[in-house]
C-alpha cells in the first residue's frame, strides 16, 4: 500500500511540474480581446511580457502581462490620423512607427506619447526595422529605403535599383538585410545598406513578408499562396509549397526549422521541418492575419477588425 502512494504522488509531483513549469511549450492559439475594431497592422515584442499594436488612425495598444491584456497607449489620432503600419521596439522605452507620407514617429517613454521624426522622403513607409536603439532601417512606396544611426535623429536614403513598392524588410545582422515588394522584386545588402543588389526570385508575385535566422537562411512569402526558401543567402531561392492560393502576409521563425506563415481569412501555416512541409493550425478568425513576432517560446498576430491572437 505504501509502495502504491509513493508511485501516485510522483505521478501527481511529474503531472504537475510538466503541467505547471514557467516553460511549458506552447499548444495552441488564443482570441484575445483587443478592445477595439480598428485594424491592426503590426506588432511587435521587446520580451515575453511587453509588446505593442499599432492599426488604424493612428492607434497604439501596448501589454505588460505577454498580451494576456491590452490598453490604448495612444488612442486614435493621438499619435497621427494615418494609419500606423508598423512598430518597432529596440528598448521597453524606445521605440518607432511608420506611416504615410513617409512619417516615422519616435517613443522614449514605452509609447506613452510619440514625436515625429524627419524623414527625407514623402512616399508612404510600409515597414520598419532596427538592429538596436540606434541603428535601423525603413522601406516603402518607390523602393525607398531609410537609414539611421543615430536612433532616428537624421534619416538618409540608401541607394538601391529601381523598384515598386517595398512591402518589408529584416537584417539578420549588421550587414546581412532583404527587402522586399511588388513584382517579386528581392533586394539584398551585405554591407548594412551602403549598397543594394538585386537577387533573382523567379517570381511575379508580389512579396510581403521577409525573415531570416541568419545571413543565410531566411523565407520570403506573398500573393497567391507564394513562400520561397534559400540556403545560400538568397544566391537562390526555391518555392516551397503552401497549398493555398490565398495571400501570405507574414512569416516568422524560431529557429532554422520552426516557423509561421499568416494571411488571409484567418490562415495561419506551421512548419517543424524548415517549410519543406507546411500545415494549418486553426486561428479561431475569419479575418485577415497582418503581422506576426515571435518571441523565444512565444507569438503574437494581428490582424483586421481588432484581431490579436496569442500562442497558449
Amino acid at each position: 500500500m505504501r509502495q502504491y502512494i509513493q508511485i501516485l504522488i510522483a505521478f501527481v509531483c511529474l503531472i504537475s511540474y510538466l503541467g505547471c513549469s514557467g516553460d511549458k511549450t506552447p499548444t495552441g492559439w488564443g482570441q484575445i480581446q483587443s478592445g477595439t475594431e480598428a485594424h491592426l497592422y503590426g506588432v511587435h515584442f521587446i520580451d515575453a511580457k511587453r509588446g505593442w499594436a499599432v492599426g488604424t488612425d493612428g492607434l497604439v495598444l501596448s501589454t505588460e502581462d505577454g498580451g494576456v491584456t491590452w490598453l490604448v497607449r495612444s488612442p486614435e489620432k493621438a499619435v497621427t490620423p494615418n494609419a500606423l503600419n508598423k512598430v518597432h521596439f529596440a528598448t521597453p522605452n524606445n521605440g518607432w512607427a511608420v506611416s504615410i507620407r513617409g512619417q516615422i514617429h519616435y517613443t522614449g517613454s514605452s509609447g506613452k506619447s510619440w514625436t515625429p521624426q524627419k524623414s527625407p522622403t514623402d512616399a508612404g513607409l510600409l515597414d520598419i526595422y532596427f538592429l538596436d536603439e540606434t541603428e535601423g532601417w525603413a522601406v516603402g512606396g518607390g523602393g525607398v529605403i531609410l537609414h539611421t544611426n543615430n536612433g532616428g535623429g537624421t534619416w538618409s536614403r540608401q541607394n538601391s535599383p529601381p523598384t515598386p513598392h517595398l512591402w518589408a524588410v529584416h537584417f539578420a545582422d549588421a550587414k546581412h538585410g532583404w527587402a522586399v515588394g511588388k513584382e517579386g522584386k528581392i533586394l539584398h545588402t551585405n554591407n548594412g545598406g551602403e549598397a543594394w543588389g538585386e537577387q533573382r526570385s523567379w517570381t511575379e508575385e508580389s512579396l510581403l513578408g521577409v525573415y531570416f535566422v541568419n545571413p543565410q537562411t531566411g523565407w520570403v512569402v506573398g500573393t497567391g499562396g507564394l513562400i520561397l526558401h534559400t540556403t545560400d543567402g538568397g544566391a537562390n531561392w526555391q518555392p516551397q509549397k503552401s497549398k493555398t492560393p490565398k495571400t501570405l502576409r507574414g512569416v516568422a521563425f524560431r529557429d532554422s526549422k520552426q516557423g509561421w506563415a499568416i494571411g488571409e481569412d484567418g490562415l495561419i501555416l506551421h512548419t517543424t521541418d524548415a517549410g519543406f512541409t507546411w500545415s494549418p493550425q486553426a486561428s479561431g478568425s475569419p479575418w485577415h492575419l497582418l503581422d506576426i513576432c515571435l518571441y523565444k517560446a512565444h507569438a503574437w498576430i494581428v490582424g483586421s477588425k481588432g484581431t490579436i491572437l496569442r500562442l497558449s
